[in-house]
């Protein structure tokens, strides 16, 4: 995740391949694009600010998808000197905060560059969008004849000042285990949660309800391979 030389760093920025995998990363990352949509007040335009800094332990480089927004027309640049939200290229978000940052570094992308980079996969992930539309339609069902997972679900729901299911909402986090035999999706229906980022930690372990209606525990994705769909 962080390069040993920020010179190499600030180099990568500049490269729009390397943007262009970056923004990969941000669009098969649901965590990320919800931080995005929270934060962002065009939510549809994908993001362009693409910075390298070091946080006074560690180098960083990545695109940022939230914060608080520059004083500017573009309504998707963030102030740097503030608190800012950065994609990593291996998927994690960070906080970081600005005014501890040195060595900061950015590029912007062009609108039309960013469009034209994300076009190439667009309809491979409104392909993927109906496939989990339909995955999540069935685990509602396994929801809804599952009393266990139903109160695992409703103690998170209440921790977060909500109705209970179904008026409630629905779990949205929805993983895959890679190494796993049997069923290997599930919804995320307790763990760690982090309110700052309004998502769990899968770093931490967790409860999935599985597509076989099973309540699996995971021990974090730190023990087991998982990936968020």
């Amino acid at each position: 995740m962080f390069a040993q030389n920020h010179h190499d760093q600030r180099s990568e920025i500049h490269d729009p391949r390397w943007r262009r995998a970056i923004l990969e990363v941000f669009n098969s990352n649901e965590p990320a694009r919800r931080v995005w949509e929270k934060h962002c007040v065009d939510a549809a335009k994908a993001p362009r600010q693409f910075v390298s800094c070091t946080d006074g332990t560690r180098d960083l480089i990545g695109v940022v998808i939230g914060g608080t927004l520059s004083d500017v027309e573009d309504t998707r640049l963030w102030d740097l000197d503030c608190a800012f939200t950065l994609l990593v290229e291996d998927g994690e978000i960070l906080i970081v905060k600005g005014w501890y940052a040195t060595a900061v570094e950015q590029v912007v992308e062009d609108i039309t560059e960013g469009i034209k980079a994300m076009k190439s996969n667009e309809q491979t992930y409104r392909d993927d969008v109906l496939d989990l539309l339909v995955i999540k339609a069935g685990l509602a069902q396994q929801l809804d004849q599952s009393p266990a997972a139903k109160a695992f679900w409703d103690i998170h729901l209440e921790r977060l000042g909500a109705a209970k299911w179904p008026e409630g909402p629905f779990p949205q986090c929805l993983v895959r285990f890679d190494k796993r035999t049997g069923a290997k999706l599930g919804l995320v229906i307790s763990g760690v949660w982090v309110e700052r980022l309004g998502d769990w930690d899968l770093n931490e372990p967790f409860l999935v309800l599985s597509t076989d209606g099973e309540i699996q525990r995971c021990e974090g994705r730190v023990v087991e391979q998982v990936s968020v769909l």
